[in-house]
């Protein structure tokens, strides 16, 4: 009976040895595949074997902690390369997903390098996928999109850019200004965004400008003047800006700062006869003959050419 006993104890042990080397064969298999997979750039496949693979050693234990470690490392890489094709093919939401799972992944293998990438791509998708939304004039699904970015990375200068195109569209220019200055705030001592803040500046001065327009052809001198003071904030590029400025100081009698702003526009190399003519008219209405009398003989052409010498000729009696 004794002698049956141990027989059969050694018939257990034996199957059960072998069965933990089938285990950690068949692990070992499924992590060779992976292995061919990523080489190949597949890195869908690889991460289906490796998974495999990990499975498996589980139900191994300890034997197979060797082989787990490296299965983890090359799980972290698969799902990384995986989450940039899931990128670059435009699957947003699947890309982002799948970093999420590198950054976990990352955790396990202590990749502290692969795990900051990772996290920096999320709101970089997010902030993809948003725009393409602002392109598709989906403007509310943007805005929700982009603040998914900023709870993933508050200061993602991509982020309030496309928050501030999407409310530009909305005609929500308080939300769109707050939202540009934001990316500035964010982005200008960032030389990976400098072209993002040079876009936001393009995209703001223009915004504000048109608005200013749209303000002086209602007669809303004062209003066009706040939206134009805004859009310097981003910038002083713009002589357009000056020239506005200077219409709407001279509609509101305000000669000293419609001198200051046409002669900044004058300096930025804007139109030269609208500029002259419109300074002429502010050094009038200051009392200032001789110059007024200067600035319009500087009108050249343009439509105000007549208008012009008439003032210089007719009214002022200039010499």
């Amino acid at each position: 009976m004794k002698t049956l006993k141990r027989a059969l104890l050694i018939l257990f042990i034996a199957a059960t040895t072998i069965g933990f080397a089938q285990d950690i064969n068949s692990a070992g298999e499924s992590f060779n595949l992976g292995n061919e997979a990523y080489k190949t750039k597949d890195f869908a496949a690889a991460i289906k074997h490796y998974e495999t693979s990990l499975g498996t050693c589980g139900t191994v234990g300890a034997e197979a902690d060797g082989l787990k470690t490296q299965v983890n490392d090359q799980l972290t890489k698969a799902y990384y390369y995986n989450a940039q094709n899931l990128y670059k093919e435009k699957k947003f939401d699947e890309a982002v997903a799948e970093f999420q799972k590198t950054s976990k992944q990352a955790e396990i293998t202590g990749d502290v390098k692969t795990k900051e990438k990772s996290d920096e791509f999320i709101p970089k998708v997010y902030s993809s996928q948003g725009l393409g939304m602002v392109s598709a004039k989906e403007y509310d699904k943007a805005i929700e999109v982009f603040n998914k970015a900023l709870q993933s990375k508050g200061e993602c200068v991509n982020a309030y850019f496309g928050l501030g195109l999407a409310y530009k569209e909305k005609d929500m220019i308080p939300e769109s200004v707050e939202n540009f200055k934001l990316a500035l705030k964010n982005g200008e001592n960032n030389a990976g965004a400098a072209k993002t803040v040079e876009k936001v500046k393009d995209a703001a001065q223009k915004m504000l400008e048109a608005n200013a327009g749209k303000e002086l052809q209602l007669e809303h001198a004062e209003k066009a003047i706040g939206y134009l003071n805004q859009a310097i904030e981003f910038g002083n590029s713009s002589a357009n800006i000056y020239f506005m400025l200077t219409v709407a100081s001279n509609k509101l009698k305000k000669y000293d700062e419609a001198i200051a702003a046409a002669q900044q526009g004058l300096t930025l190399g804007g139109d030269a006869n609208n500029l002259n003519f419109e300074l002429g008219k502010a050094y009038e209405g200051k009392g200032d003959k001789d110059n007024a009398c200067k600035s319009y003989k500087a009108v050249t052409g343009g439509a105000n050419l007549k208008a012009a010498q008439y003032q210089a000729k007719d009214v002022l009696k200039c010499n």
